[in-house]
């Protein structure tokens, strides 16, 4: 009865140990859809911000490290230099510190981040872009004349649906809308000055948007199955000025090693999800 008992928890804890050792490897290419004329679908409507759980940023520390290593290289759209720094002489690496905001620096963000090469199962990496797969279905979809937004992928242990992570995915162009001054308050200010000159009133301006193309979180987890659950948001900026931004919601079944699609009016997503190590 004992050696039973014995075994019956030597087979757990190796079942168990086996199930942490799951990892996987996707890789996402996401473009932008050619405009569709004959398109009936409103996308004007506005909609709620997207939520989702165990949220995690691998893009913005890998684009701000390489953007801050741009900086020193002397790429002007990080440029810091202010006229007193001009005259001390400062450095480059100095001018460059972590004050300066790069991510919002981008009028367009880099394909693919510059994430160097691991191999281990440690925690949650973005793949190097040498490790990438789909570089012909990139090449493919440029010769079509469309635009791929985000090329990238990681490494992750396979976890259930309430311990998986939603990886944050962001690309394309930077969109904001400049701010608005609000002309009634300014003709009311126009006559307050003339009641009491010394009161004075400040223009208040609108909030501006500012948002990227691509925008949404990426969820993969564990089920007997793997399951793809991901919303994104893929915007553009009217003639008008106006940012008009359209919901891409997506669930799927998938098995590993296949490559699946995933279609919508305004883009197009190809996926992989490979095993790693197992």
């Amino acid at each position: 009865m004992l050696f039973k008992k014995s075994l019956l928890i030597l087979c757990c804890a190796f079942s168990s140990t086996a199930f942490a050792e799951r990892w996987f490897e996707v890789e996402v290419l996401i473009f932008k859809q050619r405009p569709a004329p004959y398109l009936q679908e409103d996308f004007s409507l506005k909609k709620e911000p997207i939520k989702a759980s165990n949220k995690v940023d691998l893009l913005t520390p890998l684009y701000t490290q390489q953007a801050k290593q741009d900086c020193i290289a002397g790429d002007s759209r990080f440029n810091s230099t202010s006229l007193t720094d001009t005259v001390i002489g400062a450095s480059r690496s100095s001018l460059c510190d972590d004050t300066i905001d790069y991510i919002a620096s981008y009028d367009s963000l880099p394909l693919s981040p510059e994430a160097e090469a691991r191999d281990d199962m440690v925690s949650t990496y973005l793949l190097n872009p040498e490790q990438l797969q789909f570089k012909s279905q990139q090449r493919e979809l440029v010769r079509k004349g469309l635009k791929p937004l985000l090329h990238t992928g990681w490494r992750f242990e396979g976890a259930s649906k309430s311990r998986s992570q939603s990886i944050k995915l962001f690309g394309g162009q930077h969109l904001s809308t400049p701010p608005i001054a609000n002309s009634n308050l300014n003709n009311n200010a126009s006559f307050i000055s003339l009641v009491n000159p010394v009161q004075t009133l400040e223009p208040v301006t609108q909030q501006t948007q500012d948002k990227w193309e691509l925008d949404g979180f990426f969820n993969i987890y564990l089920r007997h199955y793997l399951f793809i659950n991901t919303n994104l948001d893929i915007s553009e900026k009217l003639d008008n000025g106006e940012i008009q931004s359209a919901r891409f919601s997506q669930f799927k079944r998938v098995i590993s090693g296949e490559v699946h699609y995933f279609d919508h009016p305004k883009m197009g997503m190809i996926v992989q999800i490979r095993k790693f190590k197992h």
